[in-house]
């Protein structure tokens, strides 16, 4: 049986300086961490870099893991520790935007060793995942996979639901699937419950009219703007019908009404129109 120890060995790499981290977040929606490292490495690497408690001694290596979408414990890089300070007050977390003042902050050297094997091997860790930082000399985890590339399959039209925040780090084939349709789709505050049914159009794909959301959290929408001056509000979308690319524009705005209508978006919900 393969184990990571073995390709450690196979590297040159002494496991005896080696903390394995497995990097699962419940305050993020799953296999956002593995889209934020493949699509926003500066804000997984920032985020990974703070720790509540003093987790990664200086001068070891940590070997980082991802869980992805679909519970696989993915290889995503092999990191030096160089330092450990303090976050300094006002800091606020890449990922989880909550304040980080006063919390460890590692310096955290990425290394080439086992780049060749990044976004490949998945590894069994074992029942103990409340222990997410383990030496790796007394943990051989066995590799059960070596992928050319992990990346969770499109769930689907009928079963995508994802935060608007979550959508620049999508994983690229799920945005390409997104960027080659229109269609009508919804927007439900998490916080108030109140919904929102927009539609892409004309040269706009849904990718390209939810990417504008994520920008700027209202895309130019008047109702969603007056909802904002409050603070920033978080939706999740979702899509309730997918419309052929030839689909002349007054029709798909025919079928955006329909929505309202049925899902009384203008009466209880955030539409004006």
């Amino acid at each position: 049986m393969l184990t990571f120890n073995d390709i450690l060995a196979l590297e040159g790499i002494d496991a005896s300086q080696v903390r394995l981290v497995r990097h699962q977040d419940g305050r993020l929606g799953a296999g956002r961490l593995y889209g934020a490292w493949r699509n926003d490495r500066d804000a997984f690497e920032a985020y990974q870099s703070v720790q509540h408690k003093n987790k990664f001694p200086t001068g070891d290596l940590l070997a980082s893991f991802v869980v992805t979408e679909a519970r696989k414990t993915v290889f995503v890089g092999m990191y030096r520790v160089a330092d450990v300070g303090l976050c300094p007050p006002g800091t606020i977390d890449a990922l989880l935007k909550h304040d980080v003042s006063g919390q460890f902050k590692y310096e955290l050297q990425p290394i080439e060793a086992l780049a060749s094997y990044q976004d490949m091997v998945v590894i069994d860790w074992g029942a103990g995942t409340r222990s997410w930082v383990q030496r790796a000399a007394n943990q051989p985890k066995p590799v059960v996979e070596i992928a050319h590339q992990y990346e969770p399959h499109f769930p689907g039209f009928r079963s995508f639901t994802h935060l608007v925040d979550d959508v620049p780090s999508l994983p690229n084939g799920w945005q390409q699937v997104l960027r080659s349709v229109k269609g009508v789709y919804l927007l439900v505050d998490v916080d108030s419950g109140q919904q929102y049914v927009g539609s892409a159009k004309g040269a706009e794909s849904l990718l390209g009219r939810w990417m504008n959301y994520a920008g700027g959290g209202d895309g130019g929408d008047v109702a969603l703007k007056a909802a904002a001056r409050g603070g920033r509000r978080t939706y999740q979308v979702s899509v309730l019908e997918v419309i052929d690319e030839n689909t002349p524009d007054d029709t798909i705005e025919q079928i955006e009404s329909f929505w309202k209508n049925k899902l009384l978006s203008r009466r209880f919900g955030l539409n004006r129109n």
